[in-house]
Formats: C-alpha cells, structure tokens, sequence
C-alpha cells in the first residue's frame, strides 16, 4: 500500500477546524466559553483607529501549531506570515519569499525578500525560516503541522536570502505546505528564547506582520497593535480588539449597539436582523468547507455498492441546502469546492470536470431498485451520529433517515460531543459517517487524498470511508508526482470520476460563511480565501 504522511493528527487537524469558523452557527456551542461586554465597551463608539472584532468561540493558544482551530489562525495571521501567500482566486502568490522555483522533483528553492523585519526590530534572515520549518519537519515533532512535512528530507540555509527544501519523494502538492495554513515564520532567537511558551499569555507571537500582540487572555480576548515596520506599508488601524463571544445574540446586541465592528460566524437564521441593523453590510462567501456522507466499505452491509448508491439516491440535497442551510450553501457534486482549484486548473476546466463526474441525484424509486439488487433487499439498521457543534448536519441525517425508512431502512441518528465524535471517525469502527472538513490550503488534492487514498486507510487514518481502489491510488500517486499543474489536475480529476462509481462518499454540500461588516468599515475583496492572510490590512475606516 503506498504510504502517505496522513495520520490521526491531520484527521483531528481536518475535522477538529469544524470547532472554529463555519457556514452555521452552532458550532459554537462546542467551544465552552462565556461572553463577555466587548472590549469597546456598551454602546461606546471606539476610535476610528481602533478596529473591534467578535470572534465566535475562544482560543487557548495564539499558535496554530499548538491549537490549529480556525479561530487561532483568524488572530495569528494578523501577526505571523508564510513563505508564500494564497491570492483571491486560491492560486500561490509570493510573501515572505519574493520568488520560488521547483528545481526539480523533490527539491523547492526560495528566495527572500529584501528589507522584512520582525515586529521586535531584527531581520529576516533565512536562518529564521529554517527555524520556523524545522520546529514541525524535525523527526518526532508533535506540531498541528508536523503531518505536512512529513515527506521533507532536509530543510538548508543555502544562501543568506535563500532556503532550500528537500523531499524525500515527489509530491507536487508540497508547494501549499509552506503558505498560511502550515508555515507561520519567526525569529530563531525568539523561538530558542520562548520555547514551549510561545503562543500563551506570557510568550505571545513574534512576527513579520502587520499587527503584534500586546495582550492576550484565553477565552477572553486578544489586543494587537500596530506594527508600523511592516513592509508592505502601515496597516489602516493602529489597534485591533478582539473579543471572543460565542452567544449569537450577544454578538448580535454588540453589533446594535455600535460596540463592534466586525463579527465573524453570523448564523443564517438570523440574517435578516443583521441585515436590518443600520449601516451593518452582510458579506458572504464559500468557505471551502465539505459536509459529506462516509459510507465504510469494509464493514456490512456497506461493503455492497448497491447498498451505498441506494443511500445516495435517497439523499435530498437541494432540499437539504434550501430548508436547513436556508440556502446558504452549494450542493456538492464531489469531494472538492470549485475554490480548490485555483493555479492547477482554470474555471472552464472545473466546470467541465464536474460536469463529467457521476451524480446520484434524489430519487426515492432509483434508492429502492438499488437497494432490491443488494443483499440486504428487505433492509437494514444503523446509527449516524453528528457533533453537538453541528446542528445542521443532525437536521440533515434526520430528513435522510425520514427518507431511508420508505425503503426499509432504519438509521438511528444521534447527537454525540465533538471530541467523541472525532474519536469515533478516526476508529473507522461505524458503518456510516457525517464528515466536516475545512481546507487548510488552496490545492484541490488536500481533501481528495485525505478521503480517497489507500495509504490513508486503517485506524486513525482520514481515509474514513475505508476505500482501497488501487488504480485511484495509482493517480493521486502520479499527480502527486506531476510537475506539471494542468496534468496533475487532469490526474485528480480522473480519481474523482473513478471513485465516484464506487459512491464511497456521497457529498452533501459545500459551506458558505457570513461576517457583518459595521456602518465605520469599508472591505475590499471578500471572498473565499478574504481571511487566509493579514485580513484587517484590507480593511478600511470610513
């Protein structure tokens, strides 16, 4: 079986990010914090250089290496940078490093830009970058990040602007590795000097970005000033408060009352009374997240690719998107969103792939002759469980098991604690799963080799659904070898039709999430990838 460096830590990495920020509002409810009067105060309109932002649930660390939750990246990359960046349209775009080049298969050379300095004074200097690789590529690191360089032979200083990284096999999809979601640099000296604080009150963040943290309390709040070094200019807000308030209707009564200026995770259900606050302008946008139907291939009566195709024939997906997402929300025609694909392959490519890949759309008849040519004909009991954080996916397993029992199916849904949850997924010990995965990067391959991969099957491996099919494999395999993008794409693309008649998972949707913008801030360019990077510097006061 191929090996691929997946493991329980990029499972809970993947699944655990359902804790942080999503498409609906409940997710909340797994973070245990308590709200709190925002840092503002009530009703007291702050200066206009002072931006206010409501996070919906807490954070116990500032490193994302530590605790690699979405909300810990909303702060940290206020702070930190990568190597490279990711653009508007998900492609890689240079940052830290002005330029980089794929010398050949395993090899990758970057080279650094000029003139960056910490927020404490020192330089840049590649000997920073080795550091800041080596804490997740060292053998033995125990990093949220650690899984991604697990294939990285060495990592050199090979100039005094230049950092060379070295695999230890191919593997194209390496060139995310370095940008936010698995790479945020600091100082050598720093890191030797903090150790195992970084990222708590006391050890803070060191960074290159446009803001540094100036104080930070666990499931209370975060200050950052303003780090006016920053190369790219002066970042329009001299101080940014940061709450965290993880009750809806707190958060919505700050917004009223003029105490914040933006607010993260706003819950469709409640769209028209933000909406209906003076000034408050609702942006919203794909959040590249996938809620997906797991079916585990190695277990009965699973194993049976008439049991699966019956399942997702009785799956109401547009009725699923418009009554329990209120339409906030895509129907997903495979693994990745169409946001995946940005740099590997344009939109017209997307579209036609998609086009192209097996559909098993809502019909009850199709679910009963599927089910009538399996041997479970007269059907069969299971239990699907979902988060507590995640009502909309128990609202969705409940209106597939009304559906499944018109054709002889009894699915017990039930509502389990996220970390139990998590749990279960990574024992592969169910029949039948609800998957939630958030990116972590721009490439369309991050989910794809997570789930359909051979060589991540077995306990605690993310393939969930147990899926062995060897020539889908062998593509990941070659498009992990690829160095060239639109080939590589064209390999991808292949293993999603190929598994789609297996119908190991059936996906359900892809998310979309909400921030309320307040009548002083002006916002450019939102979108998918609006917070993957130093967000407020794209904001404005007006």
């Amino acid at each position: 079986m191929a090996e691929l460096p997946l493991s329980r830590r990029s499972l809970l990495r993947s699944t655990a990010l359902a804790g942080g920020l999503a498409a609906l509002p409940a997710l909340l409810a797994a973070c245990g914090s308590t709200g709190q009067t925002p840092a503002g105060g009530s009703g007291a309109k702050a200066a206009s250089d002072v931006l206010r932002v409501a996070l919906p649930s807490s954070i116990g660390s500032l490193d994302p290496g530590k605790e690699a939750g979405i909300m810990n990246y909303v702060v940290a990359l206020l702070v930190q940078e990568a190597l490279v960046g990711v653009g508007a349209d998900g492609s890689l775009q240079p940052a830290l490093a002005k330029s980089w080049t794929r010398k050949d298969a395993t090899t990758y050379v970057y080279t650094l830009r000029d003139g960056v300095t910490f927020s404490d004074g020192s330089p840049l200097t590649a000997a920073d970058v080795v550091a800041s690789l080596e804490l997740h590529a060292r053998k033995g690191s125990t990093t949220a990040f650690a899984y991604a360089y697990a294939g990285v032979d060495s990592v050199k200083a090979t100039g005094p602007a230049e950092v060379t990284i070295t695999l230890s096999k191919p593997d194209a999809s390496f060139a995310w590795t370095p940008s936010p979601g698995t790479l945020l640099v600091s100082s050598a000296a720093f890191l030797k000097a903090t150790g195992d604080r970084v990222g708590t009150p006391e050890g803070k963040l060191l960074g290159t970005g446009p803001y540094k943290v100036a104080e930070f309390a666990p499931d209370s709040h975060v200050t950052l000033e303003r780090n006016d070094a920053w190369w790219r200019g002066k970042a329009p807000y001299r101080q940014i408060k940061i709450d965290f308030i993880p009750e809806e209707s707190t958060r919505l009564l700050a917004m009223r009352g003029d105490s914040v200026d933006v607010a993260l995770n706003v819950p469709a259900e409640q769209f028209d009374q933000w909406k209906a606050i003076s000034g408050v302008r609702l942006e919203t946008a794909g959040d590249r997240s996938l809620v997906t139907l797991a079916f585990n291939t190695s277990r009965k009566p699973w194993d049976d690719v008439h049991v699966r195709r019956a399942v997702a024939h009785a799956v109401d997906r547009e009725g699923i998107v418009r009554s329990v997402l209120r339409g906030h929300g895509t129907v997903a025609r495979t693994i990745p969103d169409p946001a995946q694909w940005g740099g590997v392959l344009d939109a017209a490519a997307v579209t036609a792939l998609y086009q192209s890949i097996p559909q098993y759309d809502f019909d009850l008849a199709k679910a009963k002759a599927e089910l009538a040519q399996s041997a479970t004909p007269q059907g069969f009991s299971d239990t699907l469980t979902y988060p507590a954080s995640g009502p909309q996916l128990g609202r969705a397993a409940l209106t597939l098991a009304q559906n499944l029992k018109t054709i002889g199916i009894t699915l017990d849904v039930k509502e389990v604690p996220l970390e139990q949850w998590i749990a279960d997924l990574g024992k592969h010990a169910s029949g039948v799963y609800l998957g939630w995965y958030f990116a972590t990067t721009g490439d369309p391959a991050e989910y794809v080799n997570q789930l359909l991969h051979g060589g991540a099957t077995g306990e605690n491996g993310t393939n969930i659904a147990e899926y062995d099919n060897a020539d889908v494999t062998r593509l990941l395999d070659d498009a992990r070898k690829s160095t060239d993008d639109a080939a590589r794409g064209k390999l991808i693309g292949e293993a999603l039709v190929k598994a789609a008649a297996d119908v190991p998972y059936q996906p359900l949707w892809w998310g979309e999430a909400a921030t309320a913008f307040g009548r002083s801030v002006a916002v450019e360019g939102f979108g998918p990838y609006f917070f993957v990077g130093p967000w407020a510097a794209k904001l404005a006061a007006h």
